[in-house]
């Protein structure tokens, strides 16, 4: 017989860094709002002629500033790292004026790594995503990255397409460079959950049906409607691989990266085959709960086989071809702890982390939101100290009980942004969705309606 009390630590240990999590992600969720409210009066540009214009390059250098304030509790507090084998091609980015990055979807929280490069790169570059629709309905950040121009699908062809070709035509108008950032594969699946279990082995299916060999790390892309994306920069298109590796248990110890050979080992390999029960999908908590690394590889693909020139056929061996040599990255990362087994050349290097740009940002938006209760709106200091004390309480409960609940009904941690356990969980059980996009089968990866092939060759990190 087992005795209770033994395990009473190790529950404890587990109730303690639960609190510790959402109670960050109640202050994060809180930095973004002071994010929100002031980029809400640069809207006052839209009113003045040739508004547009203005706005987006008002939007981007007011992001340039104040988002090394969201960066500061993922980054700064939580010690999230992000590696990269190709320094000297990232550091190209700037030069080039806009690109399109795309990744796999082996995490919730790539889009935190895009905000990231954006940063650190020199000069800074304005970061940008593919989402659905659904996005815009999170609390803060959907709403800001709504405001900011990020595109949103609606998975009917005849909206989503003249409105990702109108987005791309605006900022190419208006002389705003970006960087876009999606996810050919268009879907994540859960270890455990037998729908994404079959959703992967239709991937297979389809990959055999045309002769290709099955993939083990990641899920075929989505190929119809990527000229679209392609067309805002067809000369500058990356691929980007990401493995995670979290921090382990007594057993596994930290992540160490080797200094002569940065080769990494120790910590958990979250990034694991997709029909691995231990692989675990990053998101939100999995930042918070700290010590998460990110080891990326970036390769610069050829636009060519991605133009609107392109035959379908062709865009479809391009990305086949990319994903299998993301699948044999991946694999070699998760057996050597190296991109390149071989290449003796072969380095990985931490982007920085500015700590102190992070944090007094994080502390001058509150700051003038402070100032701006007392000193306009009338408020007592003590007034504006009980107000936010009682919504950070507000925050914590509400969203501790919220995700707990949405988490044992629906499985898993679905967090890429606070509260999206929840929303993808009502969405799995009213409408019978999850993150799939609604395809019935990859035995085709892009279903077969116009509106489906579109929504299903981009979503956001």
């Amino acid at each position: 017989m087992g005795l209770p009390w033994v395990a009473f630590p190790r529950h404890l240990a587990g109730f303690v860094l639960a609190c510790r999590v959402y109670a960050l992600s109640a202050i994060w969720l809180a930095v973004a709002f002071q994010y929100f409210v002031w980029q809400l009066p640069l809207l006052l540009f839209l009113l003045v002629p040739d508004g547009g214009r203005l706005y987006k390059r008002a939007s981007t250098a007011y992001d340039a500033c104040a988002m090394w304030g969201q960066l500061a509790v993922p980054f700064s507090w939580c010690g999230l790292r992000v590696w990269t084998s190709q320094p000297e091609l990232l550091a190209t980015v700037p030069l080039k004026g806009s690109s399109v990055f795309m990744t796999n979807h082996g995490s919730r929280i790539d889009w935190i790594i895009g905000l990231l490069m954006g940063q650190v790169v020199s000069p800074r570059v304005r970061v940008g995503f593919v989402a659905e629709i659904t996005t815009m309905l999170m609390p803060v950040f959907g709403w800001s990255r709504g405001l900011f121009g990020d595109i949103f699908l609606r998975r009917t062809f005849h909206r989503d397409g003249p409105r990702i070709t109108r987005n791309i035509e605006s900022f190419h108008a208006a002389g705003v460079d970006r960087v876009l950032f999606l996810a050919p594969e268009g879907a994540i699946v859960d270890p455990g959950v037998p729908r994404d279990s079959e959703y992967i082995d239709q991937c297979g299916a389809f990959l055999k049906k045309l002769g290709r060999p099955a993939l083990k790390y990641v899920l075929t892309p989505r190929y119809k409607g990527m000229q679209l994306i392609a067309s805002h920069a067809p000369d500058n298109l990356f691929s980007v691989t990401m493995s995670f590796v979290a921090r382990g248990d007594a057993g596994e110890g930290p992540v160490v990266v080797d200094p002569e050979t940065s080769a990494v080992s120790g910590g958990f390999a979250c990034t694991r085959p997709l029909a691995d029960a231990k692989r675990v999908v990053p998101d939100l908590h999995t930042v918070f709960s700290g010590g998460l690394n990110v080891f990326c590889h970036i390769h610069k693909s050829d636009g060519a086989k991605l133009s609107a020139d392109a035959p379908g056929a062709v865009v479809r061996d391009a990305l086949l071809d990319d994903y299998a040599r993301k699948d044999a990255l991946l694999e070699t990362f998760h057996r050597t702890g190296r991109y390149d087994a071989r290449d003796p050349a072969y380095t990985m290097t931490c982007l920085p982390v500015d700590h102190l740009r992070m944090n007094a940002m994080l502390c001058f938006l509150p700051s003038l939101s402070f100032a701006f209760l007392v000193f306009v709106a009338g408020w007592t200091p003590a007034r504006v100290v009980s107000f936010s004390t009682t919504a950070f309480l507000g925050l914590f409960l509400l969203h501790a009980a919220t995700h707990y609940h949405a988490e044992q009904i629906s499985g898993a941690s679905r967090e890429s942004l606070v509260g999206e356990t929840l929303l993808k969980m009502l969405m799995q059980k009213w409408m019978g969705k999850l993150d799939h996009g609604g395809a019935a089968s990859a035995a085709e990866p892009a279903p077969p309606t116009a509106a489906a092939k579109l929504a299903g060759a981009v979503k956001s990190l």
